[in-house]
């Protein structure tokens, strides 16, 4: 005995007002459920979760990241730094100057103070001395200066390199996030779709076991695929927070700032060509940039501790002008200031050449001979790195890209296969399984393609990033 002999009458002794009846208490029951269905089933929902507000665009996000970013005012204080350390290297180079005054008062002893002109006894009562003075000092030849302000200054020029590397490594975190709360809301309304799909599913079994169309069978298949898309839809909705909180942590905001994003999943996403795309990350890749700044900055380290062992002359040139007052009594006689000026010019030239150091000379040349052979080394192994990495990016754009279209063939048969699996079961040629499996069918063909856009979008921005040509 099949399912069908179960109900009373038969499902082929059904008559076709039956049939309509049924057909018009599942469309009644199904309208009366959409509209008893929780209130957080609905996209407002989540916004009001959200806080609402005005919502974030991409550019917005990026230029928010950029400021608030931890790795991005991080990358841009070691730019600082360096560039900091570019502008102590003068200090090798060029003069110093330096000016000074001194001011002296003394009050001596009378053992002291007494002395004799002329048998004419004078005692002198106190000392002033009054004194300005300024010198200038310079390297006048010093290699290892020179080479050690040119490694400063490549060290700078590879921070500079550094803070652009990491910008556009931040601007990838927040396109990817984007993305990613983008597709978890797509998500989120499919499910919500799905889930009214099989309320409506639901109802219509209900109708159609009152009027004696269809199994108790039905009706629990029925119940148990709502429960899923309900479990669906719950899942799908809290994963849209919990993207969006991983969104904020990006842009560096607060978790109660409010968070409402716009934008729309766009089809059109051009692949470029894989060589050219090569080509222009080994041009304009700020790594690699980094790299060569780095493997300049050895390069003139080495030369700075080879220079070392040459001589050096520097010079120094300084001028005193001294004023000297002296407050003298004649003894039984009267009190005089005595006051004279002496102006002292000093100049000097100084060679130096190192003969023995203990080995800290060689040490220093191998040292750094040493940090030139690593820094050429990560050099080329990064050219080959981002070669790859660029690759593997142009292939997972494609890739996307292609899915794109397979997902949308695929959504389009879903949904003609859903409403013909619908339209058989309403006129009891098809069964309850056929139906539902139709509805899970066309709920994975559009989260698929979703999915597709999303992806497609994701490695859109990799690609972005990989070659380096745009810089934030």
């Amino acid at each position: 005995m099949t399912e069908a002999d179960t109900v009373p009458g038969g499902r082929a002794a059904v008559s076709l007002g039956a049939v309509v009846l049924a057909v018009w208490m599942a469309a009644a029951a199904a309208s009366a459920q959409e509209g008893a269905a929780p209130p957080d089933t609905g996209r407002s929902a989540i916004a009001a979760a959200a806080g609402g507000g005005e919502r974030w665009s991409l550019a917005r996000c990026v230029a928010t990241a950029l400021e608030r970013n931890v790795d991005a005012r991080s990358a841009h204080a070691r730019t600082v730094q360096a560039r900091g350390g570019a502008l102590g290297a003068w200090g090798g180079v060029l003069p110093t100057i330096s000016a000074g005054l001194v001011y002296g008062y003394q009050i001596p002893d009378k053992q002291s103070s007494v002395f004799f002109v002329d048998s004419l006894a004078f005692l002198t009562k106190r000392r002033q001395q009054e004194g300005a003075s300024a010198g200038v000092e310079a390297n006048l030849l010093s290699l290892p200066s020179w080479s050690e302000k040119r490694r400063q200054d490549h060290l700078r020029a590879g921070a500079v390199e550094s803070e652009a590397e990491a910008r556009n490594g931040v601007v990838y975190a927040v396109k990817q996030q984007y993305f990613e709360l983008l597709k978890s809301e797509r998500l989120a309304e499919v499910s919500r779709e799905s889930e009214r799909l099989a309320r409506d599913e639901e109802a219509r079994a209900e109708a159609l076991f009152q009027v004696g169309t269809v199994a108790r069978g039905d009706v629990l298949k029925a119940r148990a695929r709502r429960a899923q898309t309900q479990l669906d839809r719950i899942r799908a909705e809290n994963q849209v927070e919990i993207q969006r909180s991983r969104l904020k942590q990006v842009l560096g905001l607060k978790p109660e700032t409010a968070l409402e994003i716009e934008g729309l999943l766009d089809e059109t996403i051009a692949v470029p060509d894989s060589a050219s795309a090569v080509e222009r990350a080994l041009k304009e890749r700020p790594e690699l940039g980094r790299a060569g700044a780095a493997e300049r900055a050895a390069r003139a380290g080495l030369f700075g501790a080879r220079a070392a062992r040459l001589p050096q002359i520097s010079g120094a040139l300084s001028v005193d002008r001294t004023k000297y007052t002296n407050r003298l009594e004649q003894l039984g006689v009267a009190e005089f200031d005595d006051t004279h000026y002496a102006t002292v010019w000093q100049g000097q030239v100084r060679l130096s050449l190192p003969i023995f150091d203990g080995f800290a000379l060689e040490g220093g040349m191998k040292s750094a001979k040493g940090a030139l052979l690593e820094a050429e080394a990560q050099r080329r192994q990064r050219e080959l790195d981002v070669a790859v990495e660029v690759q593997q990016a142009w292939l997972s754009l494609r890739e996307a890209v292609e899915r794109i279209g397979v997902a949308k063939e695929g959504l389009a048969s879903a949904e003609e296969d859903y409403k013909f699996s619908k339209g058989r079961y309403d006129l009891g040629a098809g069964t309850i399984l056929d139906l539902l499996n139709a509805e899970v069918s066309l709920a994975q063909a559009k989260q698929s393609y979703v999915e597709s856009l999303a992806d497609a979008h994701v490695a859109e921005a990799a690609l972005e990033r990989a070659v380096g040509e745009r810089r934030y």
